[in-house]
């Protein structure tokens, strides 16, 4: 976990990380199309076991919230908790799982390979381009969404293909592997609870300021909590990446 570690210290310092300005060519190649077949509403599956829930209203593309797990596996309640979420804003979930217990990332890093290469990225790409041929979605509504070990994977898979996903929403984080280059017209959500006993605050308020520094579109909302899904940081966080709010002039991402 070092290699993680250090890019993260040298984030929070403003210091020496990876270049955030140069060329970043694709890495996921499935995008979706406003004209596939409408999905049935309800639950149904998409390649390598990949959970799609599709609310019975409204009709025509919508958009779609990818949703990753924590570390442990694959806990089918982030999905059925999700549900009335879906339900309410009328969006597609789908929630793929890790191959291993948790999220590639790291390992990635360790082997000295690219952090966003690696059997899940793939895996993901099979899944979504499987899940784009049979439903109909939204190209300008496709949301990234992780809790703990997958909000810092998706935010790093989610900078990095900026094409595909319209926003990253990070939810209590615990590291950032940045891209060579941030699109500035990706919307960045960042939620950490203060009294976080898992991961550290000061290292994902570290992140949310990098970012802001390199011009990013990014949102950074401290909560008081422990680990957790912030519920109200959620429904800001998904308000704003479905354009349903005039978001309010944020505080700057070192606010205290």
């Amino acid at each position: 976990m070092r290699p993680f570690l250090a890019i993260l210290a040298a984030l929070a310092l403003g210091g020496a990380g990876p270049p955030m300005n140069g060329p970043a060519a694709p890495l996921l190649k499935a995008r979706p199309s406003a004209s596939a077949p409408a999905l049935r509403p309800g639950e149904s599956w998409a390649a390598n076991g990949m959970r799609v829930y599709r609310p019975s209203a409204p009709t025509g593309p919508l958009p779609l919230v990818v949703l990753l797990h924590g570390a442990g596996g694959y806990p089918p309640n982030f999905l059925q908790s999700m549900k009335p979420v879906a339900d309410r804003l009328g969006v597609i979930l789908a929630q793929p799982h890790s191959a291993g217990r948790t999220w590639d990332l790291i390992q990635n890093m360790q082997m000295g390979s690219e952090p966003w290469h690696g059997p899940d990225a793939h895996r993901l790409d099979q899944s979504l381009a499987d899940l784009f041929s049979h439903a109909a979605v939204d190209p300008s509504r496709v949301i990234l969404l992780g809790f703990s070990d997958g909000a810092s994977y998706g935010l790093s898979l989610g900078t990095a293909n900026p094409k595909l996903f319209t926003t990253v929403i990070a939810l209590s984080p615990g590291g950032f592997a940045p891209p060579d280059r941030i699109d500035r017209a990706q919307r960045i959500f960042i939620a950490h609870g203060r009294g976080d006993s898992v991961l550290p605050f000061a290292a994902t308020k570290g992140i949310a300021d990098a970012l802001h520094g390199a011009g990013a579109n990014v949102r950074f909302r401290p909560f008081v909590g422990d680990h957790q899904i912030d519920p109200e940081s959620l429904v800001e966080a998904l308000d704003w990446a479905l354009g349903l709010q005039a978001p309010p002039t944020p505080p700057t991402s070192s606010s205290k």
